[in-house]
């Protein structure tokens, strides 16, 4: 993967998604989004830039980047390749009904860290299953040394045993019927 196509569209631009956008998010959302109808934004969402620069917020049902913004996240690294999936997890959020803007009133104040515990991704608050979906992404896409490298990095959000048979059983169990 490369980083190479960071910013054509300049900031304050709008965009739809991409062919290889749309294909990596049916591979994890299938049928279940409207893909014609996401579109991307190089830009803060709040007024005055007050959207911090390292952050991605969808409060709308479209996705605002400021320094992450790419051209084509199915042509980035792992870790941006993540973060789109979850920011699509909020698209599909909302589009499943959930109030994403109340509820990303207060993601600062929650943690995205999370235990695969048995219950279902529906038992999860917003964050921690855009998180579950985006992490589970990285191991299925990629490889388990990838997803140790995010979650060394801290981009990968699971606390408990994090051996390879274990985490792929647990990610099967919780995400059981998903995408519905």
């Amino acid at each position: 993967m490369t980083e190479e196509n960071k910013d054509t569209l300049k900031e304050g631009g709008i965009r739809l998604l991409t062919s290889g956008e749309t294909e990596l998010a049916r591979s994890v959302f299938g049928s279940t989004i409207e893909y014609h109808t996401v579109r991307i934004h190089h830009g803060s969402y709040l007024p005055f830039n007050l959207q911090d620069e390292h952050t991605a917020m969808t409060p709308n049902g479209e996705i605002y980047f400021r320094n992450e913004y790419r051209d084509d996240f199915s042509q980035t690294t792992d870790n941006l390749q993540h973060l789109f999936i979850h920011e699509m997890s909020h698209v599909w959020q909302r589009a499943k009904g959930m109030n994403v803007i109340a509820r990303g009133l207060v993601s600062w104040l929650v943690s995205y860290r999370y235990k695969l515990d048995g219950r279902l991704l529906s038992e999860y608050p917003m964050e921690q299953q855009a998180q579950i979906i985006a992490d589970n992404f990285t191991l299925q896409a990629r490889d388990y040394s990838a997803w140790r490298r995010l979650r060394r990095n801290n981009i990968i959000t699971l606390d408990g045993d994090i051996s390879e048979i274990v985490i792929r059983k647990s990610y099967r169990n919780v995400l059981r019927g998903f995408p519905w």
